[in-house]
């Protein structure tokens, strides 16, 4: 039965009488702006507009509209860069954008959108690339035609193919990563191969004869681990002049590259590189480095600890990790895990704010929703505003050592994962036991300086049979019967059912997980004095292979995630029951690192931790193509929302008319009726969705690029 909207309460009146005479003015706008009718009274239609939705970009849109018809370009670039940072993958917005470039002839930014909307909508690609510029440019115009996903994966790789511009699936390799953001810095990514120990040249090799390779690309390089460090290239020498002792990041370009190292007033010698390849070495004087060939320096990392600081803030990113399975199941699937935790801080009623990995990241690394971030489309690519400082730039500026030991490079592209030095990534294959291993080879490393490392591991992350392998155990134990039923599931990972055959594996890779922690903890505890380390653990959604409840994206299977935290300054609290939200990670590592989260967050410092509970939290999935999900909870209720139709590319949706259920958490299986309450959630929903709410305001243009999902 359809609701009639007005009826809920008296704000959500007024909010359906706004859309009605929103509606008619975006109308009459959008009919004065075909004709190019811009006159005076599309002026007063749009103050009026305004008077109604100040911050909609529609405004910015229409305003950026009439500036450019008056030749006002200036005004409308200014008025469409704000418009962009409301919404960064909007076809109206983009082609607008397009004509300031192209009077201003700023190529850059021209190739950029018209790269991106090759990409979405496949437009034409019109600007015309510079030919001194002209290499330099396809590797910008190759990150602006891919996915904001899994770097250095290339998604369109740009190139010439009988003078006509083509494109495929690369990989970035032995060169430094393009963005989209002009970089000021002299240390910029750059991409080589990781070999930790071993062969100097064998992977920096390998790579380079499959880096053009489509077949080794689609396959996102077949878990090749990728070593992305900030550095600059050095044509012949450098003369490194510290004021104190440091480590000192060089990568090679030749095979077996001899480096001569020489301090001053010292003959010195040679060192021999890698291929690609990172090694570090100790360096305490005044030293020339010099060599034959090209090669990189990172930063030179200083030995010292500072009071100010920690010896270690180690984040550990369980993917996937569902803390619902945990609960359901006593606790009892990672003794480790809880006995290390259970002398800090564990929170029970946690909930992400997403669905999956991509806009998950983004949300914990900044303490921001995700439609503020623009990080909902993983097929849109799109840079983190500045404005938003991540959790690595924060320990940066404190003096740290960043590195994200293991990672899949959902975080480097949109800048999620900005402030590390260093990142070591890998398209999926996660496995726990080699990030601790390179945790604990980190730590010993790097002792004398003060670390922040992010471990990301993906093991407990459910995939489906038919195209991921069980464990072993897993393939021996299972009968054949359930190995055929769970191998019918063609479903994404966040739609796995709880079949036997899911449930042995995740019980399986919990385990597995649990005594690679185990050994990681042990080393910690006596390596380190309680206060001289800060630990917090947690994952960015859930799963409902383990978990006994219907399927719901935005339920407690998925969404219900996990959140603990040791160390100074944490308190000995064990298991609370307090409501927390991935948001909530951010102001935490601020209020225990020491540094200030901005104000503009959406983060809450929790009770536990010395701030204040939450009244609720939200989850909501984004997800362009499918309808609109949102759920609310507070400790008793869940209020869940979806829209009718499906959200559009730049992640807006009309929700005029949502779906709407109001259950109490303790009896998930019977929907409620409560008129008072059913409005106070409403209320909450509609100013959250506000920013990307239609209302039914349609660009023409742009809805009929996606006929197959409006029709």
């Amino acid at each position: 039965m359809e609701r009639d909207m007005r009826a809920i309460s008296a704000n959500e009146s007024l909010y359906q009488e706004s859309c009605v005479r929103g509606g008619k003015l975006f109308a009459a706008l959008e009919e004065k702006s075909a004709r190019k009718d811009y006159d005076d009274s599309f002026l007063q239609l749009l103050v009026e507009y305004r008077a109604l939705f100040p911050q909609s970009e529609n405004f910015d849109i229409f305003y950026a509209r009439y500036a450019l018809f008056h030749g006002s370009f200036e005004v409308a670039r200014d008025t469409l860069e704000q418009a962009y940072r409301k919404k960064k993958c909007h076809y109206e917005i983009w082609k607008s954008l397009i004509e300031c470039c192209r009077h201003f002839g700023d190529v850059r930014r021209q190739l950029i959108l018209e790269g991106i909307a090759s990409h979405i909508y496949r437009l034409p690609i019109e600007v015309a690339i510079p030919r001194e510029q002209f290499s330099e440019y396809l590797d910008l115009l190759s990150l602006a035609m891919g996915e904001p996903v899994y770097a250095p994966i290339a998604k369109s790789r740009a190139h010439l193919a009988d003078g006509v511009l083509a494109d495929e699936i690369g990989v970035f390799a032995g060169e430094f990563l393009p963005m989209l953001e002009e970089s000021r810095a002299d240390l910029r990514y750059w991409v080589g191969a990781y070999i930790g120990q071993g062969g100097l040249n064998n992977k920096g090799l390998l790579l380079e004869m499959y880096k053009e390779d489509p077949r080794f690309c689609a396959i996102g390089g077949a878990d090749f681990v990728f070593d992305v460090l900030r550095a600059r290239l050095v044509q012949e020498s450098i003369t490194l002049d510290e004021d104190e002792e440091v480590f000192l990041p060089l990568i090679g370009t030749e095979e077996t590259q001899e480096i001569r190292l020489a301090p001053v007033g010292e003959e010195g010698g040679s060192i021999f590189l890698g291929k690609w390849a990172t090694n570090f070495y100790r360096i305490s004087e005044k030293t020339q480095i010099s060599s034959e060939h090209p090669f990189l320096t990172g930063k030179p990392i200083p030995l010292r600890h500072s009071p100010q600081r920690k010896k270690l803030v180690l984040h550990i990113l369980a993917d996937g990790f569902s803390w619902t399975a945990m609960k359901q199941h006593g606790y009892a699937l990672m003794p480790n895990l809880m006995r290390f935790f259970l002398k800090g801080t564990i929170f029970d009623q946690h909930f992400s704010v997403a669905e999956y990995t991509y806009p998950s990241l983004a949300t914990i690394e900044t303490g921001c929703h995700l439609h503020r971030l623009q990080s909902f489309n993983e097929n849109c690519m799109n840079e983190l505003d500045p404005s938003f400082v991540t959790l690595s730039e924060q320990m940066k500026a404190l003096g740290y050592y960043c590195t994200n030991v293991m990672g899949d490079g959902n975080g480097i592209y949109n800048g999620a994962t900005r402030g590390h030095d260093r990142l070591i990534v890998n398209a999926w294959d996660l496995s726990a036991s080699e990030g601790v291993r390179r945790t604990i080879g980190s730590l010993k490393a790097f002792a004398p300086c003060d670390q922040f490392v992010f471990l990301h591991f993906t093991d407990m992350h459910p995939w489906p049979s038919r195209s991921s392998a069980m464990p072993l155990p897993v393939q021996t134990g299972a009968s054949l019967a359930d190995c055929i039923q769970g191998a019918k599931a063609a479903l994404p990972s966040v739609y796995l059912p709880n079949e036997p055959i899911f449930a042995a594996a995740a019980r399986e890779n919990m385990a597995s997980v649990d005594e690679s922690l185990g050994r990681l903890f042990s080393y910690i505890e006596e390596h380190y004095g309680e206060d001289e380390y800060i630990i917090q653990l947690y994952s960015d959604h859930g799963s409902a292979v383990l978990v006994d409840e219907p399927q719901y994206l935005m339920g407690a299977a998925q969404t219900g995630a996990a959140w603990m935290l040791r160390g100074a300054g944490v308190p000995q609290l064990g298991v609370v029951d307090e409501l927390t939200s991935a948001l909530d990670i951010y102001p935490a590592a601020a209020r225990l690192a020491g540094f200030t989260a901005p104000a503009h967050i959406d983060g809450n410092l929790p009770a536990a931790l010395g701030g204040e509970a939450r009244d609720h939290v939200i989850s909501n999935s984004i997800f362009p193509g499918q309808t609109y999900k949102l759920c609310i909870r507070t400790r008793e209720h869940e209020f869940r929302l979806e829209s009718q139709e499906v959200v559009d590319e730049d992640g807006s949706v009309d929700l005029r008319r949502p779906k709407m259920q109001l259950f109490r958490r303790a009896d998930m299986t019977r929907e409620i009726e409560d008129g008072e309450r059913l409005a106070h959630f409403l209320a909450i929903a509609r100013a959250h969705t506000a920013s990307f709410d239609t209302r039914g305001e349609i660009w023409q243009e742009k809805r009929a690029l996606r006929k197959s999902w409006f029709g």
